[in-house]
């Protein structure tokens, strides 16, 4: 996958096949203005009003107590995004932008991307991380606010993909137990939950994370199946005789002599025949091909915790050092850079 410019016309296409296009200031400039104002637009309510019907830019910023040139150039920057169109002077949210900002989106991102300016904030230490190759542990950093906006936005992620763990995770016959480890809102154990009657599910994360996670629950309608416990992955008591544990986007944060000792720790939870399963991020090979999306998590997520992305093998020398048994990796053409990493006790 590459991100970057598009030709939308002839001359534009021209111009890019013939290198005269200045594409190092489209790249410095285009892209994080594209993505700030996006931001801007759900944090400032733009997405929000447009959701009750099109409005006119000067209507817009009234109503938002907004200044209406400004307005007007984040509307046609967001409408140039594909999100909002224009129709007789009245902007209004596109098919893409119902999908992901409207009322009754089907796929919502808005908390994902209000959590953009924190997101945004790590990023820029980017200098310093490569300097030092120090991460920065957002979690040790967040305020109440960010933790908040932290977990809405990490709801919307898991919608995207906790389908798939759901689909592959094997779970053993007449499983009634599953820890879903550091899971905070509980999703993707309560989403297996429903697909597997008679499984519950027990969040363990952090004493910061879970009154909220609790709410979510309650709102998200899983709080029948979802349980809740505070508790430190490194070295608190995951449990025993367990059927399935659950690691999603989080063994990133771990060194790889952290990651086999906390999937020991996770294979001791679990009974004979028990299953575990790692959702995360796949780094490219150092040898692989461009891939502006792997690339890029793989650079997000060494900036912003203490360790790295890592690939398939990885985890499956982890889990067979740990002691699990058939061991596999399940991609999916659908979520580019994702992996699910199975083994079975």
């Amino acid at each position: 996958m590459r991100y970057g410019a598009v030709a939308t016309n002839p001359p534009e296409w021209f111009a890019l096949q013939m290198g005269m296009v200045p594409l190092p200031i489209l790249d410095t400039l285009l892209g994080p203005i594209q993505g700030r104002a996006l931001i801007a637009a759900e944090r400032l309510g733009l997405f929000e009003a447009l959701s009750a019907g099109p409005a006119t830019a000067e209507a817009l910023a009234k109503t938002r107590g907004l200044d209406r040139e400004c307005t007007t150039l984040v509307l046609r920057l967001i409408r140039a995004m594909g999100y909002v169109d224009l129709a007789d002077g009245r902007f209004a949210l596109s098919k893409l932008g119902e999908a992901h900002f409207g009322r009754a989106a089907r796929e919502s991102y808005r908390a994902f991307v209000e959590y953009g300016l924190p997101q945004w904030e790590m990023v820029s230490r980017i200098e310093e991380v490569v300097k030092t190759g120090a991460g920065i542990d957002f979690h040790e950093h967040h305020d109440a606010g960010e933790w908040d906006a932290y977990q809405r936005a990490m709801v919307e992620n898991a919608r995207g993909f906790g389908w798939f763990v759901a689909k592959h995770m094997p779970v053993p016959a007449g499983a009634t137990s599953c820890i879903d480890i550091a899971g905070a809102h509980g999703l993707i154990g309560a989403m297996l939950c429903r697909k597997h009657p008679g499984l519950r599910s027990t969040v363990l994360d952090r004493a910061e994370a879970l009154p909220r996670a609790r709410q979510i629950a309650e709102s998200l309608g899983h709080a029948d199946v979802v349980t809740f416990r505070e508790g430190d992955l490194r070295r608190d008591e995951l449990g025993s005789g367990l059927d399935v544990a659950l690691l999603c986007n989080i063994l990133h944060h771990f060194t790889p002599a952290e990651n086999v000792e906390i999937l020991r720790r996770t294979k001791k939870a679990l009974k004979p025949g028990g299953s575990v399963g790692i959702f995360d991020i796949e780094t490219p090979a150092d040898d692989a091909a461009p891939d502006a999306a792997g690339d890029a998590f793989a650079l997000y997520f060494r900036i912003t915790s203490t360790s790295s992305c890592f690939r398939g093998d990885d985890y499956v020398g982890w889990l067979r050092e740990a002691g699990f048994s058939q061991t596999r990796v399940v991609r999916s053409v659908k979520m580019p850079s994702r992996m699910l990493v199975i083994g079975t006790t």
